[in-house]
């Protein structure tokens, strides 16, 4: 919780930079200011940053938490260079394939528009369908990549052969995860100190109930895929 304070804060400051950046971007004369410019530039950067290493330092942190053996803050707080790569790679070919079947429901519903309007909406249907099933399929792939230390593609991989046979339980445990995360974001800035680590705590222990079943046994993906 206190890691998360302490990076959930940085990360807070980064957005309020951007906010305020966005405001005074345009000087009185209606000329682009090249400072706040910059400064909002710098900080997307940092916010994109923070937010990775938040991301990475919970998963750390949870998977100390389940094993008994407490992480450190200073370990925490240690920032791994890898790690934050391969979060980053996992989450944006996670959103590119939610971006993709996307456009093709979107494409499809204009294509349909012109041969048949009234089944406009089966397209669209269908593609909200594609992306709960795909979201909810990788839902394990930002454990498998930093805690199991694969690329993002095999991450995705694992994920899908993991979740395919209990897919109605991945979508229970993402619905958890939405409404926990929805519950911090109620109780404001606070409330996500608490709810994010009980979310990365629950989402860890999935990932060790399909990857590592006991301590004793444990074995990453790294190691199955060797």
């Amino acid at each position: 919780m206190l890691f998360t304070l302490l990076v959930g804060s940085l990360n807070l400051c980064f957005q309020l930079l951007i906010r305020w950046s966005a405001d005074v971007m345009v000087d009185p004369f209606g000329q682009p200011d090249p400072l706040p410019t910059t400064i909002q530039i710098l900080a997307w950067v940092g916010y994109g940053l923070s937010g990775l290493w938040l991301v990475a330092g919970l998963l750390l942190g949870a998977e100390g938490a389940l094993l008994h053996r407490p992480v450190p803050l200073r370990r925490l707080l240690h920032v791994n260079l890898s790690s934050l790569v391969r979060t980053a790679g996992s989450l944006a070919l996670v959103a590119l394939m939610v971006a993709l079947t996307t456009q093709l429901a979107q494409a499809s519903a204009w294509l349909l528009a012109l041969l048949q309007p009234t089944l406009i909406a089966l397209p669209l249907l269908a593609g909200v369908v594609a992306v709960v099933y795909l979201v909810a399929d990788q839902i394990l792939c930002l454990p498998i990549s930093v805690l199991g230390k694969l690329n993002p593609a095999l991450a995705i991989i694992r994920s899908r052969a993991a979740i395919d046979a209990n897919w109605l339980q991945a979508l229970g445990l993402t619905l958890l995860l939405i409404l926990l995360v929805l519950a911090g974001i109620l109780m404001l800035f606070i409330g996500l100190t608490a709810t994010l680590p009980l979310a990365a705590c629950t989402l860890v222990a999935a990932y060790r109930q399909l990857f590592a079943p006991s301590p004793s046994t444990a074995q990453s993906p790294a190691d199955q895929q060797r």
